[in-house]
């Protein structure tokens, strides 16, 4: 099926883009700064142009079809082209953007990253919204497909139409309960590979540096539970004589909530490393570029954080 290009308005496609980024008719409506109705024909008119009902009723919202996910790499490649040749400058009015960013962030960098955008957010630019989605295994795709504008991981991706960047490094500790009874300090090697920890899932493990460390050292270790998530690991300690490694910063930040000691770890450890993706067509893009600067500056390391990292 042909169509004639003088025939299609530019803002159907505009459109399209909002819902394929929001998966729902009202934030897109919000997004564009349109009412819900108005949307609404849009799509219908878009649907009779492609001869595709392009997106479905889902349980979470919308689904694209098969044609909505084909079609949406090269209308956001000609929306970026057409944005850039038409923009005045390279930034934005943060007092009157209006966008829902979807974003993909690890655990250990959410409670640390995020807090100070959302204050930016909050004081500068109240029509951006941030919707962080839970990570799978195809993230990735996610990202090329326009599902999720950023992703923040813990391990690299080689690929050639996404922009990754390091985020920078980060060691790891040991978190305890406070006085584990079983624990002099400072902690010791004997001590932390006789005690019980608590670790993530398989999947989750093997996504960080930690456990490709003690298995090059051959060191093995006592694991007799596994957590889904990383938010249940300071609890488990906290409740148990279980201790686990755990990145600094994000210790640091949970182990006043939880009563937790912090013990340096007494054996050979690389550093660990955060990530963060984007596709390359997003490169260009003010607002894109304006969240992902914004969302580096808030992991830049503090002074003493870089002085650890450095050995000093």
């Amino acid at each position: 099926m042909s169509i004639n290009l003088r025939t299609v308005d530019l803002n159907l496609l505009v459109i399209f883009e909002a819902l394929y980024a929001t998966r729902n008719t009202s934030r897109a409506a919000e997004r564009l700064g349109m009412s819900q109705p108005a949307v609404s024909n849009a799509l219908s008119r878009l649907r009779d142009l492609v001869g595709d009902p392009l997106f479905v009723r889902h349980a979470r919202g919308l689904k694209p079809t098969l044609k909505a996910q084909e079609i949406v790499g090269p209308v956001r490649e000609a929306l970026s082209v057409i944005g850039r040749q038409f923009a005045t400058g390279d930034s934005i009015d943060l007092s009157t953007y209006q966008r829902v960013f979807r974003i993909i962030i690890v655990d250990p960098l959410e409670p640390i990253m995020m807090p100070p955008v959302v204050r930016t957010i909050a004081e500068q630019a109240p029509g951006i919204q941030i919707e962080c989605i839970q990570a799978t295994a195809n993230f990735a795709d996610a990202v090329r497909t326009g599902e999720v504008d950023i992703a923040c991981i813990v391990f690299p991706v080689d690929t050639t139409d996404l922009v990754i960047k390091a985020l920078g490094p980060t060691d790891v500790v040991i978190i305890s309960r406070r006085n584990h009874p079983d624990i002099r300090k400072p902690l010791d090697a004997a001590t932390l590979l006789r005690l019980p920890q608590v670790v993530v899932g398989r999947e989750l493990r093997g996504l960080t540096g930690i456990e490709k460390n003690l298995v090059a050292q051959n060191i093995k270790r006592h694991t007799p539970y596994a957590a889904a998530k990383l938010w249940s690991v300071p609890a488990m300690v906290q409740q148990t004589d279980l201790i686990s490694f755990m990145p600094r910063r994000f210790a640091e930040f949970v182990a006043p909530a939880f009563d937790l000691d912090i013990h340096e770890v007494p054996i050979k450890m690389a550093d660990q490393q955060g990530y963060i993706m984007w596709h390359v067509n997003s490169e260009h893009d003010p607002g894109h570029r304006w969240l992902r600067e914004a969302m580096m500056k808030a992991v830049e390391p503090t002074p003493s954080i870089a002085h650890r990292a450095a050995g000093e």
